[in-house]
């Protein structure tokens, strides 16, 4: 690539594209001035992106460059907004790097295309490249070939770093850790070890990808660790060191954090329980994940912030396979890399496939804090917030006594306790219940059963308790009086807010549905409704006002 050098075609190669910016390209066939929000050249090189995605080891893509006759001609949009705009444009299912480089003087983009993990589509359809060619292709011959078994594992492949690279301080926290749990793997010979853990390569004298992640020295860090005692704070912790392992330096992080982890003791019966203001299981399980999950194609750290009792993980590339923040709990799980998280599973690492978010979720509200919040943002990236907290020791041991005590780690228990106690929303229904669990309307009203038999076993009282409904209408449920009591929440609430969505979702409400959802008196609960009514809330069924079957619809 020069001034009046080889052409594009000469230069391009099953993975090198060479590519314009589009839409600067004037009648005369001058070049125009360029935009840093340059959509239509961004439609453009995001069908190139996914092609090339779809292609064995991916490429790159050179922006800038006359497609005729390869003089260098610029590239002006901003690289930030371009890979961001590719992620949007392909499904947010290809995560590219994009770089600003100088050649001759001139300022063009090189984008980084990584092989994908599922066929990824533009404007719904697929192409790949064969030789410097994409050409079309459909999904099911894309699964068949490049993407049989979910695509090549990209950290199952081999890697150049030799076995006898790594570094003694990476093996002893290895064994360390697995010796911890007394795993017996754990004196093996280290080449034994690694295989055993599926960290080397066929050749059996190098790592393969998922080993060198985890175990060869890193010149720049994987995590950027930070604690604040309050928001805004100065950092009384920053831990940002290259020179060592991903082990080693998420390990640290760990112990760092758990430093600062208030921690409080519960006596339940004979027993001392130990209860973290964040459990340990569950900022170890947003740590790995953001680890293990994220995308190594792109530079720059995991960015952990610890603000007081509040832990927040943000860690580069978007979630995929189909996973999204409203079915991240239900979804089965799916790996970025398969090699390197079962290799932390066999160390001991991250909690057995399937369970981890699940676990989060319960973890965080057994203690009386809210669900953690899972957030895709347009970077790409993925943000996990854990709200931590003391723990209330009315939520704590309220669970503790749940029997059968397969109840106490049932996800879907948790949550229907947590929503239920909010003041607006006393009311357990399939309908409203179903964005929360993250399930169909029928899956939930299962949950809903479920979680129904569930008992206090002090003083061996339902969990949940029924609401009267007319027999022709689905289930309802609200916390059985003594679980209110339990928790230290008032016997009934009287928001508007709540009757208001009662009767929208189930096209009514009586003076018994208020009555037994505020546990407030007939004549209250009459005397409230009629209010609503008044001020234009809610409709009375009849002119009557009274009467057997009486009762109140919301206002069109």
């Amino acid at each position: 690539m020069s001034e009046g050098g080889a052409s594009a075609d000469e230069l391009e190669s099953a993975v090198v594209d060479i590519k314009e910016e589009a839409g600067r390209r004037a009648s005369d066939g001058s070049i125009m001035p360029g935009s840093p929000h340059n959509n239509e050249a961004a439609e453009k090189l995001a069908e190139a992106a996914a092609c090339m995605a779809n292609s064995a080891g991916g490429g790159a893509l050179v922006v800038g460059v006359d497609d005729k006759t390869g003089r260098i001609i610029g590239a002006e949009t901003d690289p930030q907004w371009l890979r961001s705009r590719i992620y949007d444009l392909t499904d947010r299912k290809l995560v590219v790097q994009v770089d600003r480089v100088t050649a001759n003087g001139t300022e063009i983009l090189i984008i980084e295309v990584p092989q994908a993990l599922e066929p990824v589509p533009y404007q719904g359809k697929y192409q790949h490249r064969i030789d410097a060619r994409c050409v079309p292709a459909t999904r099911t011959e894309l699964m068949g070939a490049l993407f049989a078994n979910l695509a090549a594992d990209v950290s199952n492949m081999p890697s150049h770093t030799p076995i006898i690279s790594i570094a003694p301080s990476a093996i002893e926290t290895l064994r360390g850790r697995m010796s911890g749990d007394g795993s017996p793997r754990a004196e093996l010979p280290i080449r034994d070890l690694l295989g055993r853990l599926g960290l080397v390569a066929d050749d059996g004298e190098h790592l393969n990808k998922a080993g060198e992640m985890l175990l060869a020295v890193r010149q720049q860090p994987a995590v950027d660790y930070s604690y604040r005692h309050v928001p805004g704070g100065p950092s009384i912790v920053r831990i940002m060191e290259g020179g060592r392992s991903l082990l080693e330096e998420v390990l640290a992080v760990e112990a760092r954090a758990n430093d600062h982890n208030l921690v409080t003791e519960i006596t339940i019966g004979l027993q001392v329980h130990k209860v973290w203001a964040i459990p340990r299981r569950s900022l170890r399980e947003a740590l790995l994940n953001a680890v293990c999950h994220r995308e190594w194609s792109l530079p720059g750290p995991t960015v952990v912030e610890h603000i007081g009792n509040h832990l927040r993980v943000t860690s580069p590339g978007g979630l995929i396979g189909g996973v999204t923040e409203n079915n991240i709990i239900t979804h089965h799980s799916v790996p970025r890399y398969r090699t390197l998280m079962n290799a932390l599973r066999l160390i001991g690492l991250v909690e057995q496939e399937g369970v981890g978010v699940d676990m989060m979720f319960a973890e965080m509200v057994r203690i009386g804090s809210r669900p953690p919040a899972i957030t895709a943002l347009s970077d790409p990236a993925v943000r996990i917030d854990l709200y931590g907290q003391p723990v209330n020791e009315d939520w704590y041991r309220l669970f503790a006594d749940l029997e059968p005590p397969r109840g106490r780690d049932d996800v879907d228990a948790a949550l229907l306790v947590w929503r239920a106690a909010q003041p607006q929303s006393p009311f357990l229904t399939s309908e409203s219940c179903a964005p929360l669990l993250q399930r169909s309307q029928g899956d939930t009203e299962a949950a809903l059963r479920r979680v129904a038999e569930y008992r206090l076993a002090t003083p061996g009282v339902p969990l949940l308790s029924p609401i009267a409904m007319p027999h022709d209408t689905p289930g309802a449920w609200q916390l059985s009086p003594e679980a209110k009591a339990a928790l230290g929440l008032q016997p009934g609430a009287e928001s508007g807010e709540w009757v208001l969505a009662w009767a929208r979702e189930r096209g009514r409400i009586s003076s018994g549905e208020y009555r037994e959802l505020a546990g407030v008196s007939t004549a209250t609960a009459t005397n409230r409704l009629k209010e609503m009514a008044q001020q234009g809330w809610l409709v009375p069924s009849s002119d009557a006002g009274r009467g057997r079957g009486f009762h109140y619809l919301p206002a069109r």
